[in-house]
């Protein structure tokens, strides 16, 4: 009777283990899930950069430009310039820059329209978009 109770006893111990480790995991999925989609606190700029042949250093230039006049900005946050390192891709260059929220990165970009001073390169193509992290 003894060993049997404690059979049971690690059978019960191992099922409360097993759940308990369940609740923790679905737990955790569901906070990512929230902190992933709940994103009022920021939002991105993913901007691919269609590079005309020998302008790549000049593309990069302008970009620093913009850069310098945007991070002034409020609602600004960060920015990175990526490079591809793939010989044929159609985007060269790749922006990815965090903005507190849409109207700052817009408000900030038409002030740069208008105050910048600083022309792109001939053929330069951008092709941003707002974005916000849905996974993780």
């Amino acid at each position: 009777m003894n060993g049997t109770i404690k059979i049971l006893r690690m059978a019960f111990v191992s099922v409360l283990l097993i759940t308990a480790v369940s609740c923790i995991t679905e737990a955790e999925q569901k906070r990512k899930s929230t902190l992933a989609t709940d994103n009022t606190d920021h939002i991105i700029l993913i901007n691919p950069f269609e590079v005309p042949d020998g302008k790549l250093e000049e593309s990069v230039t302008y970009w620093e430009a913009c850069r310098d006049f945007l991070k002034k900005q409020p609602g600004y946050i960060s920015t990175e310039l990526h490079e591809t390192i793939k010989d044929d891709a159609k985007f060269e260059l790749i922006n990815v820059a965090v903005w507190e929220s849409p109207k700052a990165f817009t408000e900030a970009s038409k002030k740069m329209a208008k105050e910048l001073g600083v022309a792109p390169p001939e053929g330069l193509k951008a092709n941003p978009s707002l974005y916000t992290v849905i996974r993780d």
